[in-house]
């Protein structure tokens, strides 16, 4: 059934391997999850608004207001690439490769069966990807947790924390009722300073986060057009362009001559635009809120997909290992197809007209907006789960069975 000594000699043979593989992956994990902060997360979001880029992502795009959203996207991309060229290499050396050099006859001359060999590879196979996304779900969780506390954390931001000394409260009170913050001068100064904003943007801040987010006023369409106005009246004093300005419209506030003609032009009192300068920097206060949340389940969730899905590549390889005796063979499609597949879905996502590639890929299955929405995913799991299985069945009873050159 199992080969211990075969077994060792494989963890031998390719430990340097597999350790250069999950070293570079999990330390990408751990870079991309500190290096994206909400703040930068939310300027890369304006940069790419209105881009190609953020055409060809199309809903996507929404889930990258997050770290958890942006690793969702790196394992769509780098994720997938990076363990399956370490499959591609491993999986060809432990059956083909073994055969094509003759070492396989020397294997095969001792009492071990046939069946025992491919077994015990297949095996080796699957532990080293499993072993691999271990390795790296346990360093992105760490970083995740060095780096935002994003894990065993309290669910008070610093804000909440400040305001509740000020006014001597339990924190869990008050983070279910911020209005108490509001009500109390020292305590709104206390969680402006703790969030590093000024009080205005704070008050507005407060009053969003209390409010109903799905009301709108009657004629928020025309107001907006009369901010655009302003805003682009203001550009020209502060000399930056308007679309930089939207961006971040509190260097508005820092010039009375840019505010001034922002009102004139826009036909509203500055009062008035002031609010709404403070309303778009209380949203991104919320923005930053949201980036820094953070789900174990749905990152582990994302872990078991792509783990999933490289189950499915090593079964592919592992399958054109077993049937071919010429390691060149074995490349050939146990190589190429893993390759197309990831190919071909980039394919699907640069253009409708090519949506039709979606149904030659295995990467289709790994859907991460499913899996940050937790629903609809169990059925992809399953496939690729059967599909794995499946080939590597098939793989081990094509080597019992087939002519070798010994």
């Amino acid at each position: 059934m199992f080969s211990k000594p075969i077994f060792k000699q494989s963890l031998k043979a390719n430990w340097v391997l597999w350790l250069i593989f999950t070293g570079a992956f999990s330390l990408i994990i751990a870079v991309v999850t500190t290096v994206f902060t909400p703040d930068l997360l939310s300027g890369m979001m304006d940069i790419m608004k209105d881009t190609p880029m953020a055409a060809m992502m199309g809903d996507r795009i929404n889930n990258m207001t997050s770290v958890l959203g942006m690793l969702s996207q790196f394992y769509s991309m780098l994720g997938v690439i990076l363990p399956m060229i370490f499959i591609i290499i491993t999986a060809n050396s432990l059956v083909a490769a073994q055969v094509d050099r003759g070492s396989m006859a020397y294997l095969l001359s001792t009492p071990t069966k046939r069946g025992t060999v491919v077994r015990t590879q297949a095996l080796f196979l699957v532990l080293a990807i499993i072993a691999m996304f271990a390795v790296e779900s346990v360093v992105g969780l760490t970083a995740v947790q060095l780096a935002h506390k994003g894990i065993w954390q309290d669910k008070y931001t610093a804000d909440v924390a400040a305001a509740a000394e000020v006014l001597n409260v339990d924190k869990d009170t008050l983070s279910d009722d911020l209005t108490l913050i509001l009500q109390n001068e020292n305590a709104l100064k206390a969680g402006a300073e703790a969030r590093k904003i000024d009080v205005d943007v704070y008050a507005a801040y407060l009053t969003l986060k209390t409010a109903d987010s799905s009301a709108q006023p009657p004629n928020a369409s025309e107001i907006q057009q009369k901010v655009t106005l302003g805003v682009a009246a203001a550009a020209t004093v502060l000399d930056i362009e308007p679309a930089d300005l939207l961006g971040d419209m509190s260097k508005i506030k820092g010039s009375k001559e840019a505010i001034s003609a922002a009102a004139e032009a826009s036909g509203l009192p500055e009062e008035m635009f002031a609010s709404f300068i403070n309303a778009q920097l209380a949203n991104k206060e919320i923005s930053a809120d949201k980036g820094i949340d953070f789900s174990v389940k749905k990152f582990l969730t994302l872990n078991l997909g792509l783990m999933l899905l490289q189950l499915t590549f090593s079964s592919i390889s592992f399958l054109f290992s077993c049937v071919f005796n010429l390691s060149k063979n074995s490349f050939a499609l146990g190589a190429g197809i893993p390759i197309a597949s990831f190919i071909f879905q980039i394919l699907q996502q640069t253009s409708s007209d090519l949506r039709m590639f979606k149904y030659l890929t295995f990467n289709t299955l790994y859907d991460s907006t499913k899996m940050l929405s937790g629903e609809g995913f169990a059925v992809q799991f399953a496939a690729l789960a059967a599909v794995a299985v499946v080939l590597y069945c098939v793989g081990m009873r094509v080597f019992s069975k087939k002519d070798l050159p010994l």
